[in-house]
């Protein structure tokens, strides 16, 4: 049985992650502390992490749109919500938040002991320099921006008061202000440093920013003055004196780094590996489903031949989730059948067979489409064109290797189907340029509700920035809008399932895995655990010999 030191809802045997439905995504509690002696006697040290993404864009967090960035600024930067194992609100820097009748305006109420790395205080005018820079066009947002939504405006009442105006009700505000990508940052710091922000990064979060070595590694050190942090954590500084981050692409490179005590966490474990890692006494694996966006095939809605629906269901129809599940995954990832992850919020079970393997099927499609021909390397042909596909992804086997698969399955139905491995930043924004030429990519997000998400990557106001399918009409438009306007669960569930039946009968895009969180954890560490976003937890770790 895989070694799981969380309190989760989720269960793991036999290296294979049985999805729960219905449940949050896990974060687990680290082992309380009955006596303070007991907590000073814990290791501190420093603490080295080996992360994959070596492709990252920046650590920005207004400006980031990547997951793994994200396990690194989060710690530099302290948020205005949190949320707790269940995804309840819990008060960060802000104490209290209060929405007037329609959501339109929320008023903040904020800590008032709370300064940065470089000194500064925490004020209502810093939250609204946070807020207005994350909607600056300048400032080229990939995920604050959007979740910021109808922003207008901010008005100070007082240092600790802030309100904050939208132009549409805005009931999931506070949910927004939970992700890591809300993360506030010193104003002064900003003003003094410019453009080479990243280069100073300065938050108020429980570690101060040291150096960064671009795609190798980044240095981060205590926080001694640290004393805010929300009550899910414990109370004072952080356990550890500094964290390093370090980024190892290669597999192979960063389990060695765990087995050798040369690295004591690493993220990604290959699911070929975790009876590797968990039957060493000295290393355990750890796990958390990432509920949200599946990781799957986007399609681009605009350029042939994904243009013509018949494609996209061809496509859909050609694919074998249980084949990319048992040659890359071994069954540790679960499958997905739609976009949307089971154990979302909203998630909708009744669309998983719209689009079963049925390769007979596909073939119909296509040659209703026209591609009858077929040339000699087996791919089908219309007015001697081949039916040919181009699909962006980014490096590692949890891309690449699903791409191969996929590729030797679509052949099978006579489409030639073009891997190209590229950045992940070159692929998102490729896939949304409005004269993009991709016909699809790779991609998925993550979060425990699918307001924010969905409306980013399908609301018309979001063509040519993040959404990728570039399909959107009215419709979904207001359905999108009223799921974020309305507080009332009831409502925003026939919201939700309307908005996956339109993904769904429009073929906007197929759910290949659902990703998971799966961390070699040497056994010297103690207090690790996952967020409700799946993203991991240092603040409570220490180190033992």
């Amino acid at each position: 049985m895989l070694k799981n030191r969380l309190r989760t809802p989720w269960i793991w045997l036999v290296a294979i992650v049985v999805l729960v439905a219905g449940c949050v995504a896990p974060t687990g509690d680290a082992p309380a502390m009955e006596e303070d002696a007991a907590m000073e006697s814990m290791g501190s040290g420093s603490l080295t992490i080996g992360i994959r993404n070596v492709d990252y864009d920046t650590f920005d967090p207004h400006a980031s749109a990547f997951t793994q960035a994200a396990y690194v600024f989060r710690n530099i930067f302290d948020r205005l919500i949190y949320l707790d194992d269940n995804a309840n609100y819990v008060a960060g820097l802000a104490t209290a938040w209060e929405a007037s009748d329609d959501a339109t305006e929320w008023t903040l109420t904020l800590r008032d002991d709370v300064t940065f790395h470089d000194g500064s205080a925490l004020t209502a005018g810093v939250v609204k320099f946070n807020f207005d820079r994350m909607k600056d066009p300048a400032t080229e947002s990939k995920q604050a921006g959007p979740l910021l939504g109808s922003y207008t405006g901010s008005e100070v009442i007082d240092d600790t008061t802030l309100k904050v105006t939208f132009e549409t009700p805005y009931a999931l505000f506070p949910f927004a202000l939970s992700s890591p990508f809300m993360g506030i940052v010193s104003q002064q710091a900003v003003e003094e440093h410019g453009d080479n922000f990243t280069d100073a990064l300065t938050g108020s979060g429980p570690f101060k920013f040291v150096s960064e070595i671009p795609g190798n590694e980044v240095v981060l050190e205590r926080n001694d003055d640290y004393n805010w942090g929300p009550s899910i954590f414990h109370e004072g500084p952080a356990h550890l004196e500094s964290v390093v981050f370090r980024f190892i692409l290669e597999e192979e490179a960063r389990l060695s780094a765990l087995e050798t005590g040369e690295i004591l966490i690493i993220d990604e474990v290959p699911p070929a590996a975790v009876d590797r890692v968990q039957g060493n006494p000295d290393t355990s694996v750890l796990g958390a489903p990432k509920v949200g966006l599946a990781r799957g095939i986007h399609f681009n809605t605009t350029y042939p031949p994904t243009d013509d629906i018949r494609m996209r269901q061809a496509f859909m129809h050609a694919i074998d989730r249980e084949e990319i599940d048992q040659i890359v995954f071994k069954g540790v990832y679960p499958v997905a059948y739609q976009l949307l992850t089971r154990g979302v919020k909203f998630y909708d079970a009744s669309f998983e067979n719209m689009f079963p393997y049925d390769p007979e099927r596909s073939v119909e499609l296509l040659e209703e489409m026209g591609y009858t021909e077929i040339n000699d390397d087996g791919y089908r042909m219309k007015d001697g064109e081949v039916l040919s596909l181009f699909h962006a992804t980014f490096p590692g086997y949890v891309a690449e290797l699903p791409a191969e698969v996929i590729q030797a399955q679509l052949k099978r139905v006579g489409i030639e189907f073009l891997v190209n491995v590229m950045t992940g930043t070159a692929m998102m924004d490729g896939m949304a340029s409005m004269d993009s030429t991709f016909n699809t990519a790779l991609i998925g997000t993550y979060s425990p509700d699918p307001g924010l998400f969905l409306d980013r990557m399908y609301h018309s106001s979001t063509l040519g920035t993040r959404n990728w399918s570039k399909w959107a009409n009215d419709e979904l438009d207001a359905l999108l809008r009223r799921g974020l306007e309305t507080g009332d669960e009831a409502e925003r569930a026939e919201i939700y399932a309307e908005v996956q039946r339109i993904i769904n009968e429009n073929a906007l895009g197929a759910g290949i895995y659902a990703n998971v969180s799966i961390f070699g954890v040497s056994s010297k560490v103690d207090g690790f655990r996952f967020d409700p976003y799946a993203h991991p937890e240092i603040f409570d770790v220490s180190i033992t010999e």
